[in-house]
């Protein structure tokens, strides 16, 4: 029977395009935060044309950044190993800690992203600021019906709920590719590209929500059909 077990491990896949695609995505923004937090640890005359690129207000009032940074960091070291079935049955034990930590860290991250636009931009409470909020929102009840699923046995609507709820946590990196993709298509067109900068500065979030969903949900109905 053990023996049968361990083949049965062996040869579930990790899932590499997956585990990988996400290592890369969210490092996109986990990277930079290890070494922003880093920085802000070390002071503002801690490394001569480094430190000083750094928003001051990081060396100022530094609460948000570290509690969003530390949450970002964690997540990104933690989240996509989830998704690799061979991790998940070979290690159960990690897969159920690193889960909570990814649930947690998620949420404050979300939360935490609020408190440091104040700090950083007190004055802008436009559609960015309230896209901000609302997408904040999403992401903690997608984690809560993740964890409501998971506590019922529910296996797949727990993995349905935790995909959508990175997808979620991933609006704060699509838009990086929209706005090469923009700049791309419309640059050479003064007047529109101002105004589609202008737009998708505000509702870029939004828009990113929009097609992460929608390449989620594509790709579980494509899973969860077979």
């Amino acid at each position: 029977m053990a023996s049968t077990q361990n083949y049965a491990q062996n040869t579930l896949k990790f899932n590499w395009p997956i585990v990988g695609s996400l290592l890369f995505l969210t490092g996109l923004a986990g990277l930079p935060a290890i070494a922003i937090v880093t920085l802000s640890l070390m002071g503002p005359n801690a490394i001569t044309g480094i430190s000083s690129l750094l928003n001051q207000v990081y060396f100022e009032t530094p609460a948000a950044l570290y509690v969003h940074g530390g949450a970002g960091i964690l997540y990104f070291l933690t989240m996509p190993w989830q998704f690799s079935p061979r991790i998940r049955h070979k290690y159960p034990v990690w897969h159920k800690v690193a889960g909570r930590i990814v649930l947690i860290s998620g949420c404050v991250m979300a939360v935490s992203g609020i408190w440091l636009h104040q700090v950083l931009s007190p004055h802008e409470q436009g559609a960015r600021f309230y896209s901000l909020i609302f997408t904040s929102g999403m992401i903690c009840v997608a984690f809560a019906m993740a964890i409501s699923q998971i506590s019922q046995r529910k296996v797949q609507a727990h993995q349905r709920w935790m995909a959508r709820a990175v997808a979620l946590t991933l609006t704060a990196i699509t838009p990086l590719f929209v706005d090469l993709l923009i700049l791309l298509l419309f640059s050479h067109v003064d007047t529109i590209y101002d105004l589609i900068v202008k737009l998708h500065f505000d509702y870029g979030r939004l828009l990113a929500m929009v097609i992460n969903l929608t390449i989620v949900e594509i790709a579980l109905n494509k899973r969860f059909k077979h």
